[in-house]
């Protein structure tokens, strides 16, 4: 899968990170929470998902491990695997955990399940009591993680908060 990024602003240009080419802004034809902004690809099922969310404490091996089974939980996965759990990667502005998964997920509409591959990164901003949860979900049936590993590592190293006024 050939992805091209480009910079993109998120929240009112309070965020920027760099993402893959031919995703579409979900907020043009759902409603979507204050709290995420959500791109759907064009052409198939993968999407991506920024999200502030209140602070977890926790520490990092458990709070990757819970944030990976509350969406299991929300998306009514019947299997779960961890793939990489790393945690306190390092970032200009902030360290990071980084978790990449299997969930075996229901098909949207349909009775049959396919394996989805999720890749989280989770930046914890404890002073502003939030953490920033950035999901890519990749349905795929072999379990080679990368291309796409590398691809969501790029996005990650290049997501800044511009503006902190984001908390307030």
């Amino acid at each position: 899968m050939e992805e091209t990024l480009y910079e993109k602003h998120f929240f009112d240009k309070y965020i920027k990170m760099d993402i893959p080419n031919n995703y579409l802004d979900a907020s043009r034809f759902r409603i979507i929470p204050d709290n995420q902004e959500v791109y759907v690809h064009k052409y198939d099922n993968r999407c991506f998902i920024i999200e502030v969310l209140c602070y977890e404490v926790m520490n990092d091996n458990d709070k990757s491990k819970y944030y990976f089974n509350d969406l299991a939980k929300e998306n009514g996965s019947i299997e779960n695997m961890i793939i990489v759990n790393n945690n306190s990667l390092s970032h200009v502005q902030r360290n990071y955990n980084l978790i990449v998964g299997k969930q075996k997920i229901k098909k949207q509409n349909e009775n049959d399940y396919e394996n989805v591959f999720l890749y989280i990164g989770i930046f914890p901003y404890k002073e502003y009591n939030a953490d920033i949860l950035i999901t890519w979900n990749v349905p795929k049936d072999n379990f080679n993680i990368h291309p796409e590993l590398d691809i969501f590592n790029n996005m990650l190293k290049s997501f800044r908060i511009l503006d902190y006024q984001l908390f307030v």
